[in-house]
């Protein structure tokens, strides 16, 4: 608070008192952008439980797929928040769980490619844009 009473008084920092102005701006679109995405990666996520998880359980007893963290990362919704997040925002591990699951039953394709398509080019580009 006192930096900004001192920026406010201080007629010769103006272009200062413009740019934390704007980056204050900048964090509530940054803000909003996070909670877009949230909303949006819970949407997939409660489609990932309800359609990917039976069919990674089935996978794991066919002994198709070999890994116990997919079982995990698919039975809740922050669980699948997180792997949708590791695989779609920061694009790690798509060959270790997605890519076996499509593989397997290509129909899950739609929740995968679309969770990226938009959380990824529509609500990123666009709040970038």
């Amino acid at each position: 608070m006192r930096v900004a009473r001192i920026l406010q008084r201080t007629r010769s920092l103006k272009e200062l008192r413009k740019l934390v102005s704007m980056m204050a701006t900048c964090m509530k679109t940054l803000g909003w952008s996070f909670i877009f995405c949230f909303a949006f990666m819970t949407f997939w996520a409660m489609l990932m439980v309800e359609f990917v998880h039976p069919l990674v359980v089935q996978m794991q007893q066919e002994a198709v797929l070999d890994c116990p963290e997919c079982i995990r990362s698919t039975s809740s919704i922050m669980a699948a928040n997180l792997l949708l997040f590791k695989t779609v925002i920061a694009g790690d591990s798509w060959g270790h769980i997605a890519v076996p699951v499509i593989e397997h039953s290509p129909a899950t394709a739609i929740i995968f490619c679309g969770s990226l398509m938009t959380t990824v080019f529509g609500v990123l580009n666009l709040l970038i844009a």
